[in-house]
């Protein structure tokens, strides 16, 4: 199960429907089976029939609740879960499971520090190392093989772990060459699946 979001967590409620609205706020309480969201310009009245989402952003994951609509006071706008809190999945790439070495380089500052890289897909890739680095752009060397190369990345969320920090990063503007790089190391995973499958 997802850790769920606390109170003052920005979220945004959306009806789902024809048409769909949404609109900002911030979650004033978690009770069991339900979340009070004080809204911001939300609508004269709420639609007991329809399906709401309430989406928040929590250490750098997008969690959704499905939700329905049970009551208001001047405060806040109480929603009744109708299941659990889910991460929001919007990877267009696969992820693969790599065990690569790689050296994290904060843009900002002058820090460097081992890591592995512990998947990686077209989009970007997860790290663990030590200690976070400082800002939210990062260079990465990685090494896999005989070959290697140095990635912009930027960083999408990071996760306190019992061994260190797991940094989900983006690449950011990529060379042609370093395009390569990372589309032929994913071909190689991709194989490597398609051969451990057969």
């Amino acid at each position: 199960m997802e850790r769920q979001p606390g109170p003052g967590t920005p979220v945004t409620v959306v009806r789902r429907g024809d048409p769909p609205a949404q609109w900002a706020g911030e979650i004033a309480a978690i009770r069991e089976g339900g979340v009070a969201v004080r809204v911001v310009d939300g609508p004269a009245e709420w639609d007991a029939g329809a399906r709401y989402s309430v989406v928040a952003l929590a250490e750098g994951a997008k969690l959704v609740l499905a939700a329905a609509y049970l009551a208001r006071n001047e405060r806040a706008v109480a929603f009744r879960a109708l299941g659990p809190w889910q991460r929001l999945e919007q990877r267009r790439h696969p992820r693969y499971p790599v065990d690569l070495r790689a050296e994290v380089r904060s843009v900002l500052g002058n820090s460097r520090q081992g890591g592995r890289v512990v998947d990686i897909s077209l989009g970007g890739m997860a790290v663990r190392v030590p200690a976070r680095p400082g800002g939210r752009q990062v260079r990465v060397g990685v090494t896999a093989g005989v070959y290697s190369s140095e990635l912009l990345c930027t960083m999408v969320g990071t996760e306190e772990q019992a061994d260190g920090v797991l940094l989900r990063l983006a690449f950011a503007e990529l060379l042609p060459t370093q395009r390569a790089f990372v589309r032929q190391l994913i071909a190689g995973l991709e194989e490597a699946s398609r051969r451990a499958a057969s």
